[in-house]
């Protein structure tokens, strides 16, 4: 288990906790597994004998980008480049939308709303403040909780 103090927490300007994301370490993790499997196995040497439904160069470049990648969080110039939300939050000098005073009417967040469930998590730093949400953010993170329970 990590220690808190070892955690490196990013917020997205959304408000989705990045540390929770597969793209910060599960899906790279993962992707490298599957790599591993695919070269031991050597389906490169075979597989076209057995389906020609899909290109194997195509999945190879798709998998290693998958275990090469690694998103840092749009605070840090990470995923989206042109995020509307990020616009927003830059432009009104906000750390993220949950500093906003519009935050409950705000359109632009509908999709971090309805699939991450934001709200709740604007509630809780209104009952607990930000830096105590903070800390249960970390302490998620570190017994590995990932955003995959949000969107299954």
């Amino acid at each position: 288990m990590v220690e808190m103090n070892e955690l490196d927490l990013t917020v997205g300007y959304c408000g989705v906790c990045c540390n929770h994301c597969g793209m910060h370490s599960r899906i790279p993790k993962m992707a490298e597994e599957l790599r591993r499997f695919v070269q031991a196995y050597k389906y490169s040497d075979w597989i076209a004998h057995v389906t020609q439904d899909f290109r194997f160069g195509d999945f190879m470049k798709g998998l290693n980008w998958f275990a090469e990648t690694s998103c840092n969080g749009c605070p840090q110039d990470g995923g989206v480049p042109d995020c509307e939300v990020r616009t927003c939050c830059r432009e009104k000098g906000f750390r993220n939308c949950y500093f906003c005073p519009d935050f409950e009417k705000c359109e632009k967040l509908c999709y971090q709303k309805t699939t991450y469930r934001i709200d709740d998590s604007h509630v809780r730093i209104g009952q607990i403040g930000y830096e105590n949400w903070l800390k249960e953010q970390k302490e998620k993170a570190s017994k590995g909780f990932d955003n995959i329970h949000f969107l299954e």
